[in-house]
């Protein structure tokens, strides 16, 4: 009986350690910001401009204005990655036609602030003003991962005429929880990145694409948003494709291709 107090007291201790940790370092865990430099000039392709946001933070951002009558697209990376990292992405828009937007967030490179769900939502909202002050313009967004979730958001905020999304998920907080079945990640988690509640009444005409091999965020959790989402609503599995390398199946042609029948 002993020797049984003994392993339940270390199972206990280890709980909550393992719980601890979890809500101690979400922050890190949810926001790894690369440590990229930003050391890329201005080109015939993109300019570098920083955005204001209404609490103060500076934004980097990779900007290809629109020219007349032309949408923009603003482009939203995953938790890992950064802006800079977008910019094959973002030509393969401009040759279709498009402004383009390469958005940073606060707390990555080259933007000021440390990141937070709220902190995020008020730049992509940020983002997005900027682009309207510039000229009144459509404009649409293109969200991967983490992206999906502040993509989702801003659709339900502002006039958006397409959204697509690349391995999203219903909610940040159920990946996590699926992940950690025995810890009650709902009450511990501080950025739940809902989608599945932004997405229901949105009027912009959306595409989800999903890896079915994807492990980082299983294609369960993109097949819930589609649930969630508005009926209309255009889903893709890609056979083979895992988080991060839908490029290679074709998803960022099938994102422009959407972007451009999404006008007609």
């Amino acid at each position: 009986m002993k020797f049984l107090k003994s392993i339940v007291t270390i199972l206990v201790a280890i709980y909550i350690v393992a719980t601890g940790y979890l809500y101690f370092f979400q922050d890190g865990m949810i926001f790894p910001a690369p440590d990229d430099q930003i050391g890329i000039e201005a080109d015939e392709n993109f300019v570098q401009i920083g955005v204001q946001t209404p609490d103060g933070e500076k934004l980097f951002a990779l900007h290809h204005p629109s020219q007349k009558n032309e949408a923009t697209i603003i482009v939203f990376h995953g938790n890992g990655d950064a802006a800079i990292h977008q910019k094959s992405r973002g030509l393969k828009l401009i040759k279709a036609g498009f402004g383009v937007l390469l958005a940073e967030y606060r707390g990555y490179p080259g933007s000021t602030g440390t990141a937070s769900e709220v902190g995020l939502f008020t730049d992509a909202l940020a983002f997005y003003d900027y682009i309207i002050e510039q000229r009144p313009q459509k404009i649409g967004l293109y969200g991967h991962s983490l992206g999906s979730g502040v993509s989702t958001y801003l659709a339900s905020e502002r006039d958006v005429f397409a959204l697509v999304l690349e391995g999203p998920f219903d909610a940040l907080a159920a990946v996590a929880a699926d992940r950690y079945p025995l810890i009650p990640v709902w009450q511990l988690i501080k950025h739940k990145f809902q989608s599945d509640i932004y997405i229901k009444d949105l009027d912009a005409k959306i595409l989800i694409m999903h890896g079915d091999l994807d492990t980082t965020v299983p294609i369960k959790h993109g097949r819930r948003l589609l649930e969630a989402a508005p009926k209309g609503t255009n889903f893709v599995e890609i056979i083979g494709g895992r988080h991060s390398d839908l490029e290679k199946f074709g998803s960022e042609e099938k994102a422009v291709d959407f972007f451009k029948q999404a006008l007609n």
